[in-house]
């Protein structure tokens, strides 16, 4: 067969395909599509803007400790013969409560001898004071008899002049005035010396006195009383046990409040202070605690918070050395008010718990998501389908939100989206999410 046969027959069969498919086609149509053009602008997530009163919350972590606490030093030395059965490791003492009480017989003889001690000097004063009035009385009656012997000298002198008594006589005379003048002066000479021996014995009853207070207090110190209601810790003490002067056998702490304390940086403390027309710097507590806000505690175990109300009480005097941070002290009134058994637990000391601090209260700002702020306080706003890049004011960040004062308007469209390359005008599309979806990581939990 030729070559121009097959072409002939190649062409016959194509044709014939083609028409049969043709007429196929025709008796079995199909319907047509419509194909969209994809819209390429960027799809955001966006919120609207809205103005609200925000409240600070300043948050930090502390442990518990006891605002008053007392450690129990012994004064005196001896042997423990009494213990209370509150006073252990854990247990609990009512005020007036005695403690523990060390053999008091030894204080009890120092007592009783420092009040002897004071009798016989009373009864050396009262015979000093009898001496000095008998001396008194003999130099009156020795000046009186001194004065007779005078008389007598000077009667006897004029009759020698007149030649009646003997030199002898008159030698007689003199010697007994000579006796009865040092007879005065030895009489002077004792009542001299009473006063210096009754002012000794009256510095040494002064003395004793003081002794026997001494002892006294050393008698009182046998005993330890609990000064308030108080619960014990650290103590092993036991009746027997010798114990010395100044050795620490335990300790209690006020039960009634405990607080904790917290770090709080300079730039967040600055928010907790109530804003007050003062203006002068507080100098006493009462004037500085007008500016102290309330608290709450926070303690997470076993899968649950538990809360107890609190206030701050005392902000430190500094910073901190190394952190250069503020102290706050946050006071708990009744730590045990809550508890509930199996429930809810008291604050008990130890406890590493969270204090969230109420702040002040801003008006008329914006809070809107961290991740919602760019490089340099800038935002993004969705305004006629296009990119709009805003700057604001900041006045403060937290881990989750931050808090904007101006640069946007109420109603403005805030976009949460992140936008790799931005630029001004970019076109977008967007769908809307409410406030509660928008900060669904929301705050913090306790």
């Amino acid at each position: 067969m030729s070559r121009q046969k097959w072409l002939v027959i190649a062409t016959v069969a194509v044709l014939a395909v083609g028409a049969a498919l043709t007429a196929y086609l025709i008796s079995n149509p199909r319907e047509a599509k419509t194909v969209m053009t994809v819209d390429e602008r960027r799809l955001v997530r966006t919120v609207r803007l809205r103005k609200e009163e925000k409240t600070f919350l300043i948050r930090g972590f502390g442990a518990v400790r006891p605002r008053n606490e007392v450690k129990v030093v012994t004064e005196v030395s001896g042997r423990v013969t009494h213990r209370s059965d509150g006073f252990r490791d854990g247990g609990f003492v009512k005020k007036g409560d005695t403690l523990f009480e060390i053999d008091p017989a030894d204080f009890k003889l120092a007592v009783a001898q420092r009040r002897a001690e004071i009798a016989q000097l009373d009864a050396d004063i009262e015979r000093l004071i009898q001496e000095e009035k008998n001396f008194k009385a003999d130099i009156a009656i020795s000046q009186r008899h001194l004065a007779v012997v005078r008389k007598e000298l000077a009667r006897n002198q004029r009759l020698r002049k007149q030649g009646v008594v003997s030199p002898g006589q008159l030698d007689v005379s003199r010697q007994a005035v000579l006796r009865q003048e040092r007879e005065v002066q030895a009489t002077r000479n004792s009542l001299a010396l009473v006063g210096p021996n009754l002012a000794q014995k009256k510095a040494a009853l002064e003395v004793t006195r003081i002794r026997l207070q001494n002892a006294l207090l050393d008698l009182e110190r046998t005993r330890f009383v609990a000064p308030f209601d108080a619960r014990v810790r650290n103590t092993k003490l036991e009746i027997g046990n010798y114990v010395r002067a100044g050795s620490e056998v335990g300790a209690i702490y006020d039960t009634a409040v405990l607080e904790v304390p917290v770090s709080v940086a300079v730039e967040d403390a600055r928010w907790a202070f109530r804003r007050l027309k003062v203006t002068n710097f507080p100098r006493t507590q009462e004037e500085v605690e007008q500016f102290f806000p309330s608290a709450k505690v926070y303690w997470s175990r076993f899968g649950q918070t538990f809360e107890w109300d609190g206030r701050v009480a005392l902000v430190g005097a500094g910073l901190e050395e190394t952190t250069r941070a503020a102290t706050f002290v946050i006071e708990v009134s009744e730590p045990a008010k809550k508890w509930v058994v199996g429930k809810h637990p008291p604050l008990i000391v130890g406890m590493f718990v969270k204090v969230v601090i109420q702040g002040i209260t801003v008006p008329d700002v914006y809070v809107i998501p961290r991740s919602a702020i760019h490089p340099g306080d800038q935002v993004y706003i969705f305004r006629d389908g296009k990119l709009d890049i805003r700057s604001v004011k900041i006045v403060r960040k937290n881990p989750d939100e931050v808090v904007i004062q101006n640069g946007v308007n109420p109603g403005e469209r805030l976009i949460l989206s992140a936008i790799p390359a931005a630029v001004p005008g970019m076109k977008l599309r967007m769908v809307e999410v409410n406030h509660k979806e928008a900060r669904r990581q929301g705050k913090p939990s306790p």
